[in-house]
Protein backbone atom coordinates (compact mmCIF):
# COMPACT_ATOMS: atom_id res chain seq x y z
CA UNK A 1 0.00 0.00 0.00
CA UNK A 2 0.91 3.46 -0.71
CA UNK A 3 0.43 6.86 0.78
CA UNK A 4 0.40 10.43 -0.82
CA UNK A 5 -0.58 14.03 0.27
CA UNK A 6 -1.19 16.14 -2.48
CA UNK A 7 -2.64 20.17 -2.50
CA UNK A 8 -5.40 21.40 -4.71
CA UNK A 9 -2.72 23.96 -6.01
CA UNK A 10 -0.25 20.66 -6.65
CA UNK A 11 -3.28 19.25 -8.86
CA UNK A 12 -3.51 22.69 -10.72
CA UNK A 13 0.02 23.02 -11.66
CA UNK A 14 0.36 19.57 -12.70
CA UNK A 15 -2.71 20.71 -15.10
CA UNK A 16 -1.39 23.52 -16.20
CA UNK A 17 2.32 22.27 -17.33
CA UNK A 18 0.33 19.27 -18.91
CA UNK A 19 -1.94 21.44 -20.57
CA UNK A 20 -0.82 25.49 -20.68
CA UNK A 21 -3.76 27.68 -21.73
CA UNK A 22 -1.52 29.50 -23.82
CA UNK A 23 1.94 28.89 -24.98
CA UNK A 24 3.55 31.99 -23.27
CA UNK A 25 2.41 30.22 -19.95
CA UNK A 26 4.78 26.64 -20.91
CA UNK A 27 7.18 25.78 -18.12
CA UNK A 28 9.75 22.98 -18.24
CA UNK A 29 9.50 20.16 -16.03
CA UNK A 30 12.68 21.11 -13.71
CA UNK A 31 10.44 24.25 -13.08
CA UNK A 32 7.32 22.32 -12.65
CA UNK A 33 9.33 19.94 -9.96
CA UNK A 34 10.70 22.84 -7.89
CA UNK A 35 6.88 24.14 -7.49
CA UNK A 36 5.84 20.78 -6.82
CA UNK A 37 8.91 20.29 -3.93
CA UNK A 38 7.99 23.78 -2.42
CA UNK A 39 12.03 24.79 -3.74
CA UNK A 40 10.52 28.23 -5.11
CA UNK A 41 10.50 31.35 -3.05
CA UNK A 42 7.79 32.94 -3.48
CA UNK A 43 6.90 36.04 -5.83
CA UNK A 44 6.14 39.52 -4.86
CA UNK A 45 2.32 39.17 -5.90
CA UNK A 46 2.42 35.78 -3.90
CA UNK A 47 3.50 37.70 -1.01
CA UNK A 48 0.54 40.33 -1.75
CA UNK A 49 -1.59 37.81 -1.44
CA UNK A 50 -0.75 36.31 1.53
CA UNK A 51 -0.43 39.54 3.43
CA UNK A 52 -4.24 40.31 1.82
CA UNK A 53 -5.47 36.70 3.13
CA UNK A 54 -4.55 37.85 6.25
CA UNK A 55 -6.10 41.33 6.62
CA UNK A 56 -9.46 39.76 5.08
CA UNK A 57 -9.11 37.10 7.75
CA UNK A 58 -8.67 39.56 10.78
CA UNK A 59 -11.20 41.98 9.38
CA UNK A 60 -13.58 43.35 11.83
CA UNK A 61 -17.41 44.09 10.63
CA UNK A 62 -17.91 47.51 10.01
CA UNK A 63 -17.11 49.99 7.42
CA UNK A 64 -13.49 50.85 6.91
CA UNK A 65 -11.48 52.62 4.04
CA UNK A 66 -8.70 49.65 3.76
CA UNK A 67 -7.12 46.83 5.12
CA UNK A 68 -3.68 46.49 6.24
CA UNK A 69 -1.11 43.51 7.12
CA UNK A 70 2.76 42.25 7.74
CA UNK A 71 3.42 45.82 5.92
CA UNK A 72 0.81 45.79 2.88
CA UNK A 73 -1.56 48.15 2.89
CA UNK A 74 -4.90 47.71 0.63
CA UNK A 75 -6.57 51.16 0.22
CA UNK A 76 -10.49 50.78 -1.49
CA UNK A 77 -10.55 53.07 -4.85
CA UNK A 78 -14.86 52.32 -5.06
CA UNK A 79 -17.51 51.65 -2.68
CA UNK A 80 -17.91 47.78 -1.97
CA UNK A 81 -19.46 45.66 0.63
CA UNK A 82 -17.80 42.76 1.31
CA UNK A 83 -19.33 39.37 2.78
CA UNK A 84 -17.19 37.79 4.75
CA UNK A 85 -18.15 34.66 6.80
CA UNK A 86 -17.75 34.07 10.17
CA UNK A 87 -15.59 31.03 10.00
CA UNK A 88 -12.34 31.90 8.28
CA UNK A 89 -9.32 29.86 7.02
CA UNK A 90 -10.18 26.52 7.60
CA UNK A 91 -8.40 23.13 6.35
CA UNK A 92 -9.93 19.65 5.37
CA UNK A 93 -8.67 16.49 4.09
CA UNK A 94 -10.17 13.62 1.92
CA UNK A 95 -9.08 9.95 1.82
CA UNK A 96 -9.24 8.57 -1.80
CA UNK A 97 -8.14 5.14 -2.45
CA UNK A 98 -6.94 5.32 -6.34
CA UNK A 99 -4.80 2.86 -7.56
CA UNK A 100 -3.51 0.70 -4.28
CA UNK A 101 -2.49 4.64 -3.05
CA UNK A 102 -4.03 5.90 -0.33
CA UNK A 103 -4.51 10.03 -1.44
CA UNK A 104 -5.08 12.25 1.32
CA UNK A 105 -6.40 15.41 -0.77
CA UNK A 106 -5.96 18.45 1.24
CA UNK A 107 -7.79 21.83 0.86
CA UNK A 108 -8.10 24.98 2.90
CA UNK A 109 -10.04 28.08 2.16
CA UNK A 110 -10.52 31.49 3.23
CA UNK A 111 -14.03 31.27 4.35
CA UNK A 112 -17.29 29.05 4.93
CA UNK A 113 -20.77 29.58 5.15
CA UNK A 114 -23.38 26.96 5.51
CA UNK A 115 -22.31 24.95 2.11
CA UNK A 116 -20.79 27.82 0.55
CA UNK A 117 -16.63 27.95 0.53
CA UNK A 118 -15.08 31.15 -0.15
CA UNK A 119 -11.31 31.73 -1.65
CA UNK A 120 -9.87 35.18 -1.74
CA UNK A 121 -7.60 36.01 -4.73
CA UNK A 122 -5.52 39.27 -5.52
CA UNK A 123 -5.12 40.13 -9.32
CA UNK A 124 -3.85 42.56 -11.70
CA UNK A 125 -6.55 42.29 -14.13
CA UNK A 126 -9.90 40.23 -13.95
CA UNK A 127 -9.91 37.38 -16.36
CA UNK A 128 -12.66 34.55 -15.29
CA UNK A 129 -11.25 31.84 -17.10
CA UNK A 130 -8.69 31.76 -15.67
CA UNK A 131 -10.70 30.99 -11.88
CA UNK A 132 -13.07 28.61 -13.90
CA UNK A 133 -10.59 26.31 -15.85
CA UNK A 134 -8.98 25.48 -12.48
CA UNK A 135 -9.79 22.20 -10.63
CA UNK A 136 -9.24 24.45 -7.00
CA UNK A 137 -13.25 24.92 -6.94
CA UNK A 138 -13.77 21.06 -7.97
CA UNK A 139 -11.29 19.97 -5.44
CA UNK A 140 -12.44 22.30 -2.27
CA UNK A 141 -16.47 21.22 -2.94
CA UNK A 142 -15.22 17.84 -2.47
CA UNK A 143 -13.27 17.81 -0.04
CA UNK A 144 -15.58 20.56 2.20
CA UNK A 145 -18.73 18.32 0.99
CA UNK A 146 -19.68 21.77 -0.35
CA UNK A 147 -22.15 22.57 -3.35
CA UNK A 148 -21.37 26.06 -3.65
CA UNK A 149 -17.65 27.47 -4.05
CA UNK A 150 -17.18 31.45 -4.13
CA UNK A 151 -14.39 33.24 -5.57
CA UNK A 152 -13.87 36.96 -3.94
CA UNK A 153 -11.61 38.35 -6.21
CA UNK A 154 -10.00 41.60 -5.55
CA UNK A 155 -8.81 43.12 -9.15
CA UNK A 156 -5.99 46.07 -7.57
CA UNK A 157 -2.84 47.84 -8.74
CA UNK A 158 0.40 48.63 -7.01
CA UNK A 159 0.10 52.40 -5.95
CA UNK A 160 3.72 52.19 -4.61
CA UNK A 161 5.85 49.48 -2.86
CA UNK A 162 3.43 47.32 -0.49
CA UNK A 163 0.33 49.70 -1.31
CA UNK A 164 -2.02 48.50 -3.47
CA UNK A 165 -5.39 50.31 -4.26
CA UNK A 166 -8.31 48.17 -5.37
CA UNK A 167 -10.51 48.73 -8.41
CA UNK A 168 -13.24 46.14 -7.80
CA UNK A 169 -14.01 43.10 -6.13
CA UNK A 170 -15.54 40.24 -8.58
CA UNK A 171 -17.45 37.36 -6.71
CA UNK A 172 -17.33 34.45 -8.74
CA UNK A 173 -19.40 31.38 -8.29
CA UNK A 174 -19.49 27.85 -9.27
CA UNK A 175 -21.55 24.80 -8.18
CA UNK A 176 -21.22 21.06 -7.50
CA UNK A 177 -22.48 19.10 -10.69
CA UNK A 178 -23.13 15.27 -10.87
CA UNK A 179 -20.12 13.55 -11.79
CA UNK A 180 -17.35 15.81 -10.11
CA UNK A 181 -16.29 13.46 -7.68
CA UNK A 182 -14.84 11.19 -10.86
CA UNK A 183 -13.33 14.21 -12.45
CA UNK A 184 -11.16 14.72 -9.35
CA UNK A 185 -10.45 11.12 -8.73
CA UNK A 186 -8.96 10.96 -12.64
CA UNK A 187 -6.82 14.22 -11.29
CA UNK A 188 -5.43 12.04 -8.61
CA UNK A 189 -4.64 9.47 -10.36
CA UNK A 190 -2.84 11.50 -13.04
CA UNK A 191 -0.72 12.90 -10.23
CA UNK A 192 0.10 9.54 -8.61
CA UNK A 193 1.44 8.59 -12.34
CA UNK A 194 3.41 11.88 -12.64
CA UNK A 195 4.67 11.34 -8.58
CA UNK A 196 5.51 7.97 -9.40
CA UNK A 197 7.93 8.21 -11.69
CA UNK A 198 9.01 12.10 -11.21
CA UNK A 199 8.81 12.48 -6.90
CA UNK A 200 8.97 9.19 -5.52
CA UNK A 201 10.06 11.13 -2.57
CA UNK A 202 6.22 12.19 -2.26
CA UNK A 203 5.18 8.06 -2.70
CA UNK A 204 5.36 6.25 0.55
CA UNK A 205 5.40 2.99 0.66
CA UNK A 206 3.74 1.15 3.93
CA UNK A 207 4.87 -2.23 5.28
CA UNK A 208 2.32 -5.09 4.83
Amino acid sequence: METLRVSATDIDALRFYLYPPIPEMEIELDELLRRLRRQEPPTPAMLAGTALHKALENAAAGEFAGLAADGYTFSFDTDVELDLPAIREMKATREYRIDNCAMTLVGKVDGIHGRRVDDHKLTERFDAEKYLDSYQWRIYLDVFGADEFRWNIFEARESAPQNYLIKAVHPLKMHRYPGMTSDVERQLRSFLDFARTHLPERVLRLAA
